[in-house]
Parts: C-alpha cells; sequence; structure tokens
C-alpha cells in the first residue's frame, strides 16, 4: 500500500510540473428558451436509477492551426461556445435540470455549469503524455467519476480549456443518470453544428424516460453501479490502420472467422492480457469473462434515431479453458455470442435490467463487474464519430475519455487514422499486462514524454 502510495505522490508531483491549471471563470448557461411546463418532470427508467451520480466525461482537442485567427481571441471562442451551448441546452433541457429525487429530474432550467481554465503547457505535452493525470487535466478536476458530483455541480458540467500554444480543449461531463455514451455523441455532435451555424435548424432530440425500462415499483431499492478510482490509472495503446490489418489477418487466417470487426479483434486481445493478471494472482489459470456492452436502440424499430437515455444492455463471453484464451479462438467467442444475442429478443430480455430488477428484489448491491474479480469491461465507442465533432475548427486533433470509473474495464475510440484503446488498470498489473508478446505485435503505447 505504502509503494502505491508513493506512486500515486510522485505522478501528482509530475503532474504539478508538467502542467498548472488556473482557474479563470464559471458560470451557469442557461437553455436560450424555458422549457414548457409540459417537459417539467423527466422520468428515469430502471437502468438510470441503477448509476450513481457519475458523468460521461468526453473531451476534444483544436489545435492552434485549426483556430486560426480565433486562438488570439479567447473571450470571442468562449462566447461563441456559451451561446451555442444555450440553444442547445433549449433542446436537450433535462442537462440543465437538476435531480429531484431517485425518480425524477426536475427541468427547472438552472443551467449548465460552464468553466473556463488556463492550462500552463503545450497541448501536445498534454494530449500526447502517457500518464492519464496530465490529460485529464481538461476535466473538472475531480469530476467525472465522483459518485455524488451531481448535487454539487449539476447534470451537466462543461470545461472550456485553453494552452499556451493557443490550442484549446473542449470536455463535456454530462450525467449518466440521463443518457449513454450514444447521447452524449448527439449533444455535441448538436452543439458543434449550432457553433458552426448559429440558425441551423436541427431536429428535437427523443427523450427516452421510463418508456422502455419502467423504474423500480415503491419500495424496493435499485442497486447502484458505483465508481472506485483508487489505485485506477488510465494506459492508452494505439493500433494504426497497418497494426489492425495484421491483427485481423492473424485472427481470419487463425479462427475461420469472416470480417472481423475492429472491437472484435481489439477487445480479444486486450481480454487475453487482463486473463495473465488473473493468472499471475492467483498462480494459475483462472476462468474469466469479457462483458460487453451494447447499445440496443437497433431492437426498438420505432425508437427516432435521436433517441437520448440509457438504451443499452450487455453480452458475456465466458472463457473457462485455458487453450481457449488466445485471441483468434477469443473472437470466435465473442461472434458466437454476438448472434445469440442479436437473435434474442433484447426487448424482453435485457441482462443488464433483469440482472438490476433481480438483485433489487433481494435487496442486493450491484459491483460494477456484475458478478466476480475475473470480468472484463468493454466499451466500444467505434460507432460515435467523435473524431468528426467539427465546431467550425475542422475535426479534433484528439479525442479522449476520462479515466475511471473502474479498474478492469478499457474504452475502444476511433481517432480517424488510428484506434486508441484506454485500458483501466491498477499500477502493479501493468507490467504483467503488458508483457505478453503479441501486445506490442499488434499496438503501440504513447512514448514516455
Amino acid at each position: 500500500m505504502g509503494s502505491k502510495l508513493c506512486i500515486r505522490q510522485t505522478w501528482k508531483r509530475l503532474v504539478h510540473t508538467i502542467a498548472q491549471v488556473q482557474p479563470l471563470t464559471e458560470k451557469l448557461i442557461k437553455p436560450s428558451s424555458p422549457t414548457p411546463s409540459t417537459h417539467r418532470l423527466h422520468k428515469l427508467s430502471l437502468l438510470e436509477q441503477a448509476q450513481t451520480h457519475t458523468y460521461v466525461p468526453i473531451g476534444l482537442f483544436y489545435s492552434k492551426e485549426q483556430l486560426g485567427e480565433f486562438s488570439n481571441h479567447p473571450t470571442q471562442i468562449s462566447n461563441i461556445l456559451a451561446t451555442s451551448l444555450s440553444k442547445t441546452l433549449e433542446l436537450y433541457y433535462p442537462y440543465a435540470g437538476c435531480l429531484k429525487d431517485r425518480r425524477t429530474i426536475e427541468c427547472n432550467d438552472v443551467g449548465a455549469k460552464f468553466v473556463q481554465v488556463k492550462i500552463n503547457s503545450p497541448m501536445s505535452q498534454v494530449v500526447n503524455h502517457p500518464n492519464s493525470d496530465i490529460k485529464d487535466l481538461i476535466f473538472p478536476k475531480g469530476l467525472p467519476w465522483a459518485n455524488d458530483s451531481p448535487h454539487y455541480d449539476g447534470l451537466s458540467v462543461l470545461q472550456l480549456s485553453y494552452f499556451d500554444c493557443g490550442g484549446i480543449a473542449i470536455s463535456t461531463c454530462l450525467s449518466h443518470k440521463i443518457g449513454d455514451g450514444y447521447s452524449v455523441y448527439h449533444f455535441l455532435k448538436d452543439w458543434a453544428a449550432l457553433t458552426r451555424v448559429p440558425n441551423a435548424i436541427l431536429s428535437s432530440p427523443y427523450f427516452v424516460q421510463d418508456s422502455l425500462y419502467p423504474s423500480l415499483p415503491d419500495g424496493m431499492v435499485s442497486p447502484e453501479f458505483g465508481s472506485v478510482l483508487d489505485g485506477c490509472i488510465q494506459k492508452r495503446y494505439m493500433f494504426s490502420s497497418s497494426q489492425l490489418r495484421a491483427l485481423k489477418t492473424y485472427v481470419a487466417e487463425d479462427s475461420g472467422v469472416q470480417n472481423p470487426t475492429r472491437t472484435e479483434v481489439i477487445s480479444a486481445l486486450i481480454f487475453k492480457c487482463f486473463a495473465a493478471i488473473a493468472k499471475a494472482n492467483s498462480g494459475s489459470f483462472r476462468n474469466s469473462t469479457l462483458v460487453h456492452f451494447a447499445n440496443e436502440r437497433g431492437f426498438y424499430p420505432n425508437l427516432p434515431s435521436k433517441s437520448i437515455g440509457n438504451v443499452i444492455t450487455n453480452f458475456c463471453i465466458p472463457i473457462a479453458k485455458e487453450g481457449d484464451m488466445n485471441v483468434p479462438k477469443i473472437v470466435s467467442s465473442i461472434r458466437r455470442e454476438k448472434q445469440v444475442f442479436y437473435n434474442k429478443d433484447n426487448v424482453k430480455k435485457n441482462k443488464w435490467a433483469t440482472d438490476i430488477y433481480e438483485l433489487a428484489k433481494k435487496g442486493g448491491e450491484l459491483s460494477y463487474s456484475l458478478d466476480s474479480e475475473n470480468e472484463y469491461v468493454c466499451t466500444s465507442l467505434l460507432q460515435l464519430p467523435l473524431h468528426e465533432v467539427d465546431f467550425g475548427w475542422g475535426k479534433p486533433v484528439r479525442t479522449t475519455i476520462a479515466n475511471g470509473p473502474n479498474t478492469n474495464g478499457f474504452g475502444i475510440m476511433d481517432q480517424g487514422s488510428e484506434v486508441e484503446a484506454c485500458v483501466l488498470l491498477t499500477e502493479q498489473d501493468v507490467p504483467v499486462f503488458e508483457s505478453d508478446a503479441q501486445l506490442f505485435k499488434f499496438a503501440s503505447s504513447l512514448p514516455n514524454n
């Protein structure tokens, strides 16, 4: 424990040395028009009741060259973004409200918190640094995965960070009580559209609320997914186009799986590296399970394309034999379980909703990894083109998600010319995770600065 504390303190001193955050302004941005009284109450679904008061934290970096003359006028940038944010909140009004109780958000137009800071460092030194504490300077300190944060900071907090070099970062922390990553992508996309074209006419989002997964009956208390950041670090691994082609070819030749996807091959490789940790810790192979979160909107044909809420479920890929813990066989298992998943009635059999409801009936607690320490959670954002969100300055040079919420998980993001896997580990597990020779055959870590 002492060595872990020493490592964390060393990292904090390093962060302080490399880049310091200077607070500039903080204000509430209200919707440009009052929310109608008919929309005053936003009802939470069963899945949203099971979320603690955390956020979906996504950040976008834009260089000085992209900003052009705007880089010399930070006040103009902030004014433009604040104005378009106000218009965006008129459409996404629950994010400007407050949590009323365990079932309801009151859409009272209290506003979204808009924070501006100065980071005394070039953007390149932050965006490309392997230490997630440094990259996460673009998010409000301690906010993204703080379990009780909306009581203090509201349901949406957005930060505009200025770098010494003239570049900026825009980060959004939008409450997981209202929507998932798909929801946040549409918020960002519409905010960017209204920044580029202030008079743009956009389709209104449809708020799913509790129409798909009714909230729990009176007297039943929902178990909650919490975040545990103690000892959690984010390691970032990059997959170039050529590395991905080689990985897909290797998988296809050895497994017979036709056209393996980026998510399938990357998640299989990451899962295999995680399994090595379980074996090292126990001294022998341990049964392990890969949990894939999945967007469930496609199972509801009548849902509008811009449906906002937590419309997600998961399916599991268990590996019980050590001989099956290799990348081609894992991909075969993923493909098989995915076919089972898509062929069943996911409208009536949402696995995550069922788990939550059964635990609520028992009065049990729900941990992030669902059942055991040998479960590893994958969230793929590859279907969300965050790397194309254009506020009028072009596509971001990099997108990111904040470190967290727990170890034994990973996210996969499209960076345009390459794919990034953000893997959540403990410091002491990193050497074992990276000891797998295939990891650096098909991926590269960010260089140490």
